[in-house]
């Protein structure tokens, strides 16, 4: 009688936890944290590509054409930066009700369900627009695929096989948001031409004066021989050249600002697409992690987003 009351108290506590469905999960804590993290970097690096746009049109002055055109590419990036803040906030609200349910300890049908619609907010977040129940719609090729791994994931029996049908969604999600950023290069790139064109225009008679002396240096220094005359030239060339050092080093050294800012814009919208990436990838252990009861390992999302960081203190202090 003793050894089955004993029996008892050590497979209650099973028993219980396998008709409620809950039993200990995983501390998602930590990915949540680097979720706000890399949400954190994308809002402030939206910030500091436009302030710098925004910067460049005022250095034109007031009613320069240019201004005025920079001042729309700022405008136009900040206008989409925000549908990528949005993206960044889904996966944010994600990321905190994926780290609800695991501290709950649900792991049944419910969990399942409850992933799903966190999934859903996912993807309309991201701007994915999911058919309505019931309905039969012409969606996109995305919408489809996320759709059917909801549904997927909605029908699944426990939190681990929710996860395991949700990863192919947010793969695509995450392409999907990738890809938004990458069109933000677009105008970047227009930012870019403006800026160039511009300085051009301001040098442009500086400018083809320096190329005539140049033609001219290569002339006489593709002859066999020189008279007096070509060598008094050459002296009087390398003078003149020497001259043109008061608005060439300037023209140059904006050149090469110019150059700066627009590399470390774009390397900044790779990383933060790396960032993503490594996101959707810190995402496929969850799976693992319910069941296994180990921690999700979140150590190449937190680098990447660090990496992102560094490039944003970086433009701030251009």
């Amino acid at each position: 009688m003793r050894s089955i009351r004993m029996l008892t108290r050590l497979l209650l506590p099973a028993l219980l936890a396998g008709l409620t469905g809950c039993a200990a999960l995983p501390d998602m804590s930590a990915y949540r944290d680097a979720t706000l993290q890399l949400r954190s970097t994308v809002v402030a690096g939206g910030h500091a590509v436009q302030s710098g746009l925004e910067s460049a049109a005022a250095s034109y002055g007031a009613g320069d054409p240019t201004a005025t055109q920079i001042k729309q590419q700022s405008d136009r990036f900040g206008s989409a930066w925000r549908a990528r803040i949005d993206g960044a906030d889904a996966l944010l609200a994600y990321t905190e009700a994926v780290t609800d349910l695991a501290r709950s300890g649900t792991q049944g049908e419910a969990s399942a369900r409850k992933l799903a619609d966190a999934l859903g907010g996912l993807a309309t977040g991201v701007g994915v627009v999911l058919p309505a129940a019931g309905t039969v719609a012409t969606v996109t090729d995305a919408a489809a695929f996320v759709y059917a791994h909801i549904a997927a994931a909605r029908a699944a029996k426990s939190l681990d096989q929710a996860l395991q049908s949700a990863q192919p969604a947010v793969d695509r999600l995450a392409t999907v948001l990738s890809q938004d950023l990458q069109a933000s290069l677009d105008i970047l790139h227009a930012a870019r031409r403006l800026q160039a064109t511009a300085l051009a225009l301001k040098f442009n008679e500086e400018a083809a004066y320096l190329k005539t002396l140049a033609r001219e240096r290569k002339t006489l220094y593709g002859k066999d021989t020189l008279t007096p005359a070509d060598e008094q030239r050459l002296r009087q060339i390398v003078e003149l050249f020497e001259a043109t050092r008061e608005w060439r080093e300037p023209m140059e050294q904006h050149q090469a600002e110019l150059e700066a800012q627009y590399r470390l814009r774009i390397q900044l919208i790779h990383a933060t697409q790396a960032a993503v990436a490594e996101w959707a990838a810190a995402h496929r252990s969850l799976a693992a992690a319910v069941r296994e009861n180990r921690g999700v390992n979140v150590e190449a999302l937190v680098q990447a987003t660090q990496e992102a960081q560094e490039l944003v203190r970086r433009l701030r202090t251009l």
